[in-house]
């Protein structure tokens, strides 16, 4: 990326929550960034996506022209989803809501997402015990050292 590299405009098509745990809304996301790595890290980060999701982007990035990028981000500024107040109301865009398809919730809990096993009691204990040794060993070769220096 260099100094006088200019922005190009792409469309990232994503899912969007806060629709119900099954659902999603795809909407079209229009970035300005330097690279489809960026474009891609921006819509990302953009409020609302389900990215705990694996398939959170549907499609995309795509480089497209100024008057598209325009274009599509007055239609996303005038859609109802992106109106915070109305995100509970799901009537106004229910038609474009999607069923998520790799969704069960199987005991409470969700299979769609990235999954997170917490620690047992042994495993936090053994996790202490190499820190503690290791930093033992490192105290011990500052020692060493100024010991070295000093003689």
């Amino acid at each position: 990326m260099s100094f006088f590299a200019e922005r190009k405009y792409y469309v990232v098509t994503c899912k969007f929550g806060h629709v119900g745990r099954d659902k999603y809304l795809p909407l079209d996301l229009p970035i300005r960034a330097f690279n489809k790595k960026e474009a891609s890290a921006k819509a990302k980060k953009t409020g609302g996506v389900k990215r705990d999701h694996p398939d959170w982007c549907l499609d995309g990035p795509h480089e497209i022209s100024k008057e598209k990028y325009n274009e599509l981000k007055e239609k996303l500024v005038n859609d109802p989803y992106w109106n915070k107040k109305t995100r509970q109301n799901t009537a106004l865009f229910a038609n474009r809501l999607v069923n998520e398809p790799n969704y069960t919730n199987h005991r409470g809990i969700k299979t769609n997402t990235v999954t997170f096993k917490k620690p047992t009691t042994a495993e936090i204990k053994m996790f202490h015990q190499k820190k503690r040794k290791i930093r033992d060993k490192e105290i011990q070769e500052f020692y060493d050292e100024v010991d070295d220096y000093e003689n």
